[in-house]
């Protein structure tokens, strides 16, 4: 919808006239926040900001000075291209490709527009008429909005722009160019009314749900499909900020509001606003919907109904950000509402990640976070039952979205390929979509500060957008956390609190687990951490973190001569970085509070729950299995002819552990624990070593009182034994 300036239709200000009173009139710390949600991989050091190019690259080429006290705020130069930067709106144009009219658009709301603001074309028109329209021009439609006893507030008008043939002029996207004009009664020309009411009242007043959407057909379009439709009068141009006051939105008190923006930026954006001024009305809540996904721009409501569009389901779909008011004097939030069972607690990973809610995971640097939360989500989005990660049973499967900040497409591939090298991605249940952001533009923010003000950014808001109309999602991961906020979070408890609020409300809407890889702080080479409390009070930033999220799951690497005992009862060799230990710190539910062990597969580089088989090999059991099976080993081969050596060489009991016939338990065991196991049998009195020839020496293995023992061992194959 287009609304026109009524009278004269011309600017009187040129574009430099223009782009001085946003330089000036718009707030300097908005001017820096848009900077900053242009260049997301900007940096800011002192008063400057540095960006590589105004293609966003990274880097310090481009300085571009943000002293708001500085008569050169928001002036710089790319000495790379040797181009000046004059300013937000010529970095707008440059860095967004945005025209001057949208950029005024942006910014109307610090503007002088005492009328309604113009919203053009780009197509030109060649010789159209320009009526001097009045109440009695003729014209092509009227909408008429009522108060609620049905008398007559305002009526607009559609009047077609023709050309001076008479034939009806098209605008960008090929439709019918309108003009809207509003009449109020005694006016002989177009005016809105001091009080700009909703279209459709006495609907919305017999309504308890009603449907707001861009313009009187969209809303009549609804309206005789069965639903309360309403929407704001002169269309996207007419209501900003500065106009709200004249808007009327007292129809809407305790109603069920359903916001349906057209598929373009300004519906979204009208859209955003008449969210909080419906709440601020008193609005029992207000949902926004996001259209489809390949939907074209400027799709709307009746086009979904000229296509046969299932509007049922749209309005009722999943994929919608709700905010409710909270109203204490009604019976809304009277613990009786509490009835019957409580849902069950349902879990993402068994006693470990409860689902839909957001997740703090640490740990120290390197310590192989990111293929952690790929495992996981690879397990998630397979669909295969009885697999395990972080120490607990997958529960729930489907589809996973996972950002990286720091790997690019080629580490991703190589750490697939290792956790599943035999592609058995290719027939997962669920899909899973890992964002190499290096590859993709880099990172975006999804939060950040300007002014000490906290919000999401535009870019993330575009993307989640599409998230929210993700069927089936179970799990969102951000890695690491520090390149997706632009805010101290490590010191500024408002900023932690900000983002988990942020990272809650993305879980409410989709249902999704959301985990956020971080870093704990480092300490002393000497320092050991030994319980979870250690653990959670070393996850850096401030307290508000860990406290804001429902779950927070930490590691820590245990000292090396545990490291070194775990990896010998195990029958590994020991490397510096493969043994850590995790466990929740912080649950607001139910969740195993056990401290799980994790070793470092040599193979994979993943880090597994190994915790079982450690406690088994605690209490000895595992390792006396292992015992009894060598030593019985030994007197077979003796008893056999073949007798076994304590030395490295063919018949070393590493190199024989390798043959069919040596014991199960014993293969794919390290040589220095299977050489241990030898000689604490031979402490322990169970076997011996023995000389065979004259020269040799004690070498040979065999029972205390065997063959060997009465000089009667007979070699009877070829090895060389004898």
């Amino acid at each position: 919808m287009s609304v026109v300036r009524f009278g004269n239709t011309t600017s009187s200000r040129s574009a430099h006239d223009l782009v001085e009173e946003i330089s000036r009139k718009v707030p300097r710390t908005e001017q820096v926040r848009i900077l900053q949600d242009t260049f997301p991989a900007g940096r800011i050091h002192g008063k400057t900001f540095y960006i590589g190019s105004l293609l966003g690259d990274p880097g310090q080429s481009l300085k571009i000075d943000i002293d708001p006290q500085s008569q050169h705020f928001m002036r710089g130069q790319d000495f790379n291209g040797g181009v000046g930067i004059g300013g937000i709106v010529k970095i707008l144009m440059e860095a967004r490709g945005m025209k001057m009219q949208d950029i005024k658009h942006m910014f109307s709301d610090y503007l002088d527009n005492a009328e309604p603001q113009i919203v053009r074309d780009n197509a030109p028109i060649e010789n159209p008429i320009k009526p001097q329209y009045n109440v009695n021009t003729p014209y092509d439609a009227e909408y008429v909005y009522t108060n609620a006893d049905g008398e007559v507030l305002v009526s607009v008008r559609r009047y077609n722009v023709k050309d001076i043939a008479g034939n009806p002029m098209l605008n960008t996207k090929g439709k019918p160019k309108k003009e809207f004009r509003p009449f109020i009664e005694g006016a002989a020309y177009s005016k809105f009314p001091d009080i700009r009411p909703l279209y459709n009242i006495p609907n919305i007043i017999a309504s308890d749900r009603v449907v707001w959407v861009e313009g009187e057909k969209c809303a009549d379009a609804l309206n005789h499909a069965g639903y309360t439709a309403t929407c704001t009068i002169g269309g996207a141009g007419a209501l900003t900020k500065k106009t709200a006051p004249q808007f009327d939105f007292s129809p809407l008190q305790g109603k069920e509001l359903i916001l349906w923006p057209d598929n373009d930026t300004g519906g979204r954006r009208l859209a955003d606003l008449i969210q909080d001024l419906a709440l601020a009305a008193g609005a029992k809540s207000v949902t926004m919907l996001t259209p489809p996904m390949g939907k074209p721009e400027g799709w709307d409501a009746a086009d979904a109904l000229a296509e046969g569009f299932n509007i049922e389901n749209f309005v009722n779909t999943k994929a919608k950000i709700t905010k409710t008011n909270i109203n204490l004097l009604d019976d809304s939030f009277l613990v009786s509402r509490f009835e019957g069972h409580a849902p069950e607690q349902k879990f993402l990973i068994e006693g470990t990640f409860p689902l839909g809610v957001p997740i703090l995971f640490a740990a120290a640097g390197d310590a192989g976070k990111g293929m952690m939360t790929l495992d996981m989500g690879m397990k998630i989005a397979s669909g295969k039952p009885m697999t395990t990660a972080f120490g607990g049973l997958v529960k729930e499967f489907g589809n996973v979205v996972i950002f990286t900040a720091e790997d690019d497409e080629a580490e991703m591939h190589r750490r697939v390929e290792r956790l599943d090298p035999f592609e058995e991605r290719r027939n997962y249940a669920n899909d899973l979509k890992i964002v190499s952001l290096p590859n993709v533009g880099g990172v975006f923010a999804i939060l950040n500060e300007v002014g000490g003000e906290f919000g999401t950014t535009e870019e993330f808001e575009k993307i989640y957008e599409q998230i929210i109309q993700m069927n089936n999602l179970k799990l969102i991961i951000f890695d690491p956390l520090a390149s997706f906020v632009h805010a101290d979070v490590n010191a500024d408890p408002a900023a932690g609190a900000a983002l988990t609020g942020l990272l809650a409300r993305i879980a409410t809407e989709t249902g999704a687990s959301v985990l956020v890889c971080h870093h704990m702080t480092k300490i002393k080479d000497d320092a050991v951490v030994k319980t979870p409390e250690q653990a959670r009070n070393l996850i850096r930033g401030t307290t508000a973190l860990v406290d804001g999220v429902r779950s927070s799951f930490a590691m820590w690497q245990v000292d090396s001569g545990r490291g070194k005992k775990t990896c010998e009862r195990l029958g590994l060799p020991y490397q510096r970085n493969s043994c850590f230990d995790g466990a929740v710190v912080k649950s607001n539910g139910p969740a195993s509070r056990d401290i799980r062990h994790f070793v470092r597969d040599s193979m994979t580089g993943l880090l597994n729950d190994r915790t079982e088989e450690i406690k088994a090999l605690s209490t000895g059991s595992a390792l006396e299995m292992k015992l009894d099976a060598m030593a019985d080993w030994i007197i077979h081969c003796e008893r056999e002819g073949v007798a076994l050596t304590h030395m490295s060489g063919n018949n070393g009991v590493h190199k024989r552990s390798e043959d069919a016939d040596a014991p199960e338990v014993l293969q794919g065991i390290g040589k220095q624990t299977l050489e241990k196991y030898v000689r604490d049998l031979q402490q322990a009195g169970r076997i011996d070593k023995f000389q065979l020839t004259a020269s040799g020496g004690k070498v040979w293995l065999g029972a205390v009182n065997g063959p060997m023992s009465r000089g009667e061992y007979e070699p009877v194959t070829a090895r060389d034994n004898v």
